[in-house]
């Protein structure tokens, strides 16, 4: 008898962990179709976008060694202005679903890139989006459109702030975004989002040609952030460097992830 309800404690412990898994799981994929549809028909509105041809090996990354835990498939698109747009679709240990945009810009014009990260894990969001900015050639369209993004700046700070690293400052700016938050702050949470996006998207359209001379300017603060990011490490990068090994890794996110050799 202890034996038989033993064992139906365990079997009814296991559905229950099933069962919880399978709702963190749909919860994460509705959150994360919600920020691509959106994000997709936002630019598309904006920007003809062509598909970039990724290496096979790099289109979807499902490693073996990582017990298949974790599968990250990439779409990636060009368009004008926009050198290099890449979406990412990530899934890890079956429940948490992950939102990834990286924007990297044309070097002709005076654009930061954006990247953004959001994780969502049941009831617990990872929300990252950072504004790139290595060269730092102040104009006023850049100005314009860095206020709208900032006006967030007040309701961010009530959110519980995750650590960075120390060199960050030197590229990103300030009102970058790094924080934790709930689920019930989803709808707060959109709404930043969508703000940044737009803003960011009105401004590239409004960006006018750098001379030869700062658009060399931008290009190599791009390459140095990248290089700095690939020495110095981070989440996302050194992430890769465990799935890919450490050359892979330096190819991908070079050529796939930020697009620089393209």
């Amino acid at each position: 008898m202890i034996l038989n309800a033993l064992g139906i404690a365990l079997a009814l412990g296991v559905l229950l962990i099933a069962a919880m898994v399978i709702r963190a799981r749909l919860a994460g994929s509705a959150q994360y179709r919600t920020y691509e549809q959106y994000t997709m028909q936002t630019i598309q509105k904006a920007y003809a976008l062509a598909p970039f041809e990724v290496k096979p090996e790099y289109r979807v990354i499902h490693p073996a060694k990582m017990l298949k835990l974790f599968k990250i498939a990439v779409s990636s698109y060009s368009s004008d202005r926009l050198a290099r747009l890449n979406s990412l679709d990530a899934t890890m240990f079956v429940f948490m679903k992950m939102f990834t945009l990286m924007i990297r810009p044309d070097y002709r014009y005076n654009l930061p890139m954006l990247s953004v990260d959001f994780i969502f894990i049941g009831k617990k969001r990872v929300f990252v989006i950072e504004v790139i900015d290595p060269a730092k050639i102040d104009d006023e369209n850049k100005r314009t459109h860095y206020d709208r993004m900032r006006a967030w700046q007040a309701a961010v700070q009530r959110y519980e702030q995750s650590p960075t690293k120390e060199w960050y400052g030197d590229f990103l700016t300030d009102f970058s975004i790094h924080i934790k938050a709930a689920a019930s702050r989803d709808d707060e949470l959109f709404a930043i989002y969508q703000t940044f996006l737009e803003a960011y998207l009105d401004m590239a359209k409004n960006a006018q040609p750098l001379s030869p001379e700062m658009s060399a300017q931008v290009r190599s603060g791009m390459e140095r952030y990248v290089e700095t990011l690939l020495d110095k490490g981070g989440p996302a990068v050194d992430v890769f460097k465990k799935f890919l090994g450490p050359e892979k890794q330096k190819e991908y996110i070079r050529t796939v992830m930020f697009g620089l050799d393209a």
